[in-house]
């Protein structure tokens, strides 16, 4: 049974010592099913760092806790579901409140390959962009190739950030970074490789990719890197 700390109060947040902002906290707040304290953890872990350091750090942790614990065996595979379930309910809750400046920044274009079901990372990446003023269109897991071009065609992209988690997916992926320069015909668009697939030696040359990002912070400075100056 995963350890809980006693209930803290949001209220009382400065008086928290930061060694109790944990991934074990939280990583057992997850797999509890508590969303309410669980974005209350994160969102005083934002106080004083980037979004994009937090969910790399303390989420990206304690996600990795709660699939250590499920592959050891001490916690089940619907304690892992839940916890992801959980997850998305907490960063629906810290999503950035949307401005008229976000609304006219460039446009980010998010997806994972077809056959790829993971999107926790696709939504970590939709709020770190969020925040540095792009416009996001977050189109979701298993999308396919030819949906995500005709996407592009359609709409002045300047980035494109597909996900992958696992080896199989690697045609899937070379097929969607194809079909996306065809619909980008001479405009400039970037194309960036993100999720589990990224750690792949080669990855980038095998798919044509413009770049790879093991981290939120890497995307983020890929994305700055390839902004518009006049955006």
């Amino acid at each position: 049974m995963p350890f809980l700390l006693p209930p803290v109060n949001p209220a009382d947040a400065a008086d928290v010592p930061a060694d109790v902002l944990s991934p074990e906290l939280l990583a057992s707040l997850l797999v509890d099913g508590d969303d309410e304290l669980a974005a209350w953890t994160l969102r005083n872990a934002m106080v004083g760092s980037s979004r994009a350091a937090v969910y790399d750090g303390i989420l990206r942790d304690a996600m990795r806790l709660v699939g250590e614990n499920w592959r050891a065996g001490r916690w089940s595979i619907a304690d892992e579901h839940l916890a992801s379930r959980t997850l998305i309910a907490v960063l629906e809750q810290l999503r950035p409140a949307a401005t008229p400046a976000s609304r006219v920044g460039p446009l980010a274009v998010l997806a994972g390959v077809a056959g790829e079901q993971h999107m926790i990372g696709l939504l970590c990446l939709e709020q770190v962009l969020a925040d540095d003023g792009w416009t996001v269109s977050n189109l979701g897991a298993d999308l396919p190739d030819t949906d995500l071009a005709s996407y592009v065609a359609r709409n002045d992209v300047v980035l494109v950030a597909l996900s992958a988690t696992e080896e199989p997916r690697v045609n899937a992926l070379a097929e969607a970074v194809m079909a996306v320069r065809v619909a980008g015909g001479e405009r400039p668009l970037a194309i960036l490789i993100g999720g589990g697939i990224a750690r792949q030696p080669g990855i980038r040359e095998h798919t044509g990719a413009d770049g790879v990002a093991l981290t939120l912070g890497e995307a983020r400075a890929f994305a700055a890197r390839h902004r518009p100056a006049d955006s």
